[in-house]
């Protein structure tokens, strides 16, 4: 009888070892749930100060935009950018080089909205952002800014 739990307890030990160093050595994730970061929520006057300062700096792309000091993909990217900072600032995630699936796991509504409007136009070919309107996308990303909480 013992000699029966004993190796019962020698063969769960080496599945489990086995499966960990499979997971080192393969990168196997899918036995592995794997853990999204914390988000981290700002207080709300560092949180106010960090919309106005994003805000602005839409504002101005939009300007540039506006005065064809920059064209439409360039526009898009930097749009990008500001975004995936904002992001980082308000949340404390580090969004820069996630995918849009990646982006969209964490659950947050208002980050959906604003990838909706510049991933394809950034990373597109010129024909399909062509119906994309620069403008619009801007001030649809100044909004979601100004309403997170």
């Amino acid at each position: 009888m013992w000699v029966v739990l004993i190796a019962i307890a020698m063969l769960a030990g080496a599945i489990v070892t086995a499966l960990y160093v499979a997971k080192k050595l393969f990168k196997i994730e899918g036995f592995f749930k794997k853990k999204n970061p914390a988000l981290h929520i700002p207080p709300a006057k560092k949180l106010f100060e960090i919309k106005n300062d994003y805000t602005a700096q839409m504002e101005r792309l939009a300007a540039t935009y506006a005065n064809s000091q920059i064209d439409k993909r360039a526009a898009y990217q930097k749009l990008s950018l500001l975004i995936r900072g904002f992001v980082h600032d308000a949340t404390g995630l580090n969004v820069e080089n996630f995918t849009k699936s990646e982006i969209k796991a964490f659950g947050i509504r208002q980050l959906d909205r604003l990838m909706e409007e510049y991933y394809v136009p950034e990373f597109a070919e010129d024909e399909r952002a062509r119906d994309k309107d620069f403008m619009s996308s801007c001030n649809k990303a100044l909004g979601v800014v100004r309403a997170w909480s």
